[in-house]
């Protein structure tokens, strides 16, 4: 069966009927996730800066310390101007991600099966468009600027489209610029036969891009007051393996060989890519190549950045069929092979078997790997349910929180209620990954009781030790996958009053 065989039927959605009942299941089903989802601490993160922020260049400053450009934020702003409920970042999540999901449905090459197996997995399902984080964006700009090389070529349009999608974080940076590479090096390759006209908007192209991308790579780096550094070996193989293979396994002969599965994995991706067209091919090369260095010495410690290699190699079928690939559009990628012949035949057999296996790893991943824990019916950091329970209780009382990563998530879920963060020493809202925080102690929790009121306490990563007398606990949030929140009174300046 072909991906949209000449003179196919197709809905109102523009999609063939298989593939918008693909997009109809798909999308009810991410609309349940999250409504279901309770906003991890980095989710809200985004969301409290973006409430914060008065105006849009006020973002700049606010994200200085996140390690990556304001594009989510940014995208965000205009929203959390009018609304202080998370629930307005969802919406916006599940708008971009199933509008992402529909367009690269209609343009991937891949036959309708198996562009279902893709979108179903755990990173198109549970991961990257049930989370409200920066990801969902990256997926929906690549699938834009695959549909604006395609009708408009390397022009002015895709430098400003790649610019946007370099906005987003570190990992888009590389897409962006692998993809300018992709588009750009026929262009330069042809210079000598191109008019005086085309040299120019070539050049214009290339200084805003190059210009652009520097200024994303600027706000990317870590800067001297930020708690990140640059990242320090992890190693090629865990970053490889963890790239194709997101399983969660402990099985010895798997252990064993799975970095020369993921490494072959990885040849399939560019044999596929390579048949597909020679842009395809540039632009998977050169995005792995980027995406694994970051992994292997920057922060690849968790599945939402493993799984930009799945993004890249999946958008990568959206490429429209160019030098490299015999016929159209019109032929689906994963036809059986015989209709391909010698080499041809053989680079779409051993690509399209490994999209296969990644797409049924990703399947897989969604009971073996990530999706136990964002399946699961608990909460993950437990910011929500205190957040409940503090809106219950605290009427005019002081929040205070040993650390602002999950100070800023219960600040955002109280409608952005400012908070004094015991690790920086003041109030705020968002968190601030600053060099300069501290871990602080009961005594420092003492002290800033004394000031206060109604003081009440949110310990979550410090402050393990027991606390000095006159701290009553009066709620214990510990039923979680990750975090845990425990809230205590001073007792002589009680929020609640005592059973006693």
């Amino acid at each position: 069966m072909t991906q949209a065989e000449p003179g196919a039927a197709h809905t109102r959605l523009g999609l063939s009927p298989t593939d918008a009942l693909t997009w109809v299941l798909h999308t009810l089903i991410v609309a349940v996730l999250i409504c279901n989802h309770e906003p991890w601490r980095d989710e809200l993160q985004a969301w409290s800066i973006a409430m914060t922020s008065q105006n849009p260049l006020d973002l700049l400053p606010n994200t200085r310390l996140e390690g990556r450009p304001p594009g989510w934020q940014l995208l965000l702003w205009p929203f959390a101007q009018v609304s202080t409920s998370a629930r307005t970042m969802q919406a916006v999540t599940l708008v971009v991600g199933s509008l992402g999901a529909w367009w690269w449905l209609r343009r991937s090459a891949l036959t309708w099966w198996l562009k279902a197996a893709v979108l179903f997995g755990f990173l198109f399902t549970g991961g990257y468009l049930v989370h409200s984080r920066d990801y969902v964006l990256s997926f929906f700009m690549l699938v834009f600027v695959t549909a604006v090389h395609e009708r408009r070529g390397a022009g002015m349009r895709l430098a400003v489209a790649l610019c946007v999608l370099a906005w987003v974080n570190a990992f888009s940076l590389a897409m962006a610029a692998a993809f300018f590479a992709a588009a750009w090096l026929p262009e330069v390759i042809a210079w000598r036969r191109k008019t005086m006209a085309e040299r120019s908007r070539i050049v214009e192209t290339v200084v805003l891009c190059t210009g652009w991308f520097a200024w994303s790579a600027y706000l990317t780096y870590p800067t001297a007051d930020s708690q990140f550094g640059v990242g320090k070996y992890k190693g090629f193989g865990n970053a490889l393996t963890k790239s194709f293979i997101p399983l969660d396994y402990d099985w010895a002969w798997l252990v064993r060989i799975d970095d020369f599965l993921a490494a072959a994995l990885l040849v399939a991706a560019l044999a596929y890519a390579w048949w597909h067209s020679r842009a395809a091919f540039v632009f998977v090369a050169a995005a792995l190549a980027m995406l694994l260095y970051n992994l292997t010495y920057g922060y690849g410690d968790y599945w939402w950045h493993f799984g930009n290699a799945y993004m890249v190699v999946f958008v990568a079928t959206c490429f429209a069929r160019g030098v490299g690939g015999a016929g159209g559009r019109s032929r689906g990628a994963s036809d059986a092979c015989a209709s391909d012949a010698g080499t041809s035949r053989v680079l779409r057999c051993v690509g399209v078997g490994g999209l296969v296996l990644m797409a049924l790893a990703n399947l897989a991943a969604s009971r073996y790997g990530a999706g136990r824990d964002v399946y699961a019916d608990r909460d993950y950091s437990n910011s929500a349910p205190a957040a409940a329970q503090i809106r219950e209780i605290c009427n005019g009382c002081t929040i205070i929180a040993d650390w602002d990563a999950i100070g800023a998530a219960v600040s955002a879920l109280l409608d952005n209620q400012p908070v004094y963060y015991l690790n920086r020493g003041e109030f705020g809202t968002y968190a601030e990954y600053s060099n300069k925080n501290i871990a602080p102690t009961w005594n420092d929790a003492l002290a800033a009781a004394l000031r206060f009121e109604r003081p009440l306490i949110i310990q979550t990563a410090f402050m393990n030790e027991p606390p000095p007398d006159g701290f009553e606990l009066i709620g214990s949030h510990r039923e979680g996958v990750h975090d845990h929140i425990n809230m205590w009174q001073y007792a002589p300046r009680a929020v609640v009053p005592s059973d006693d």
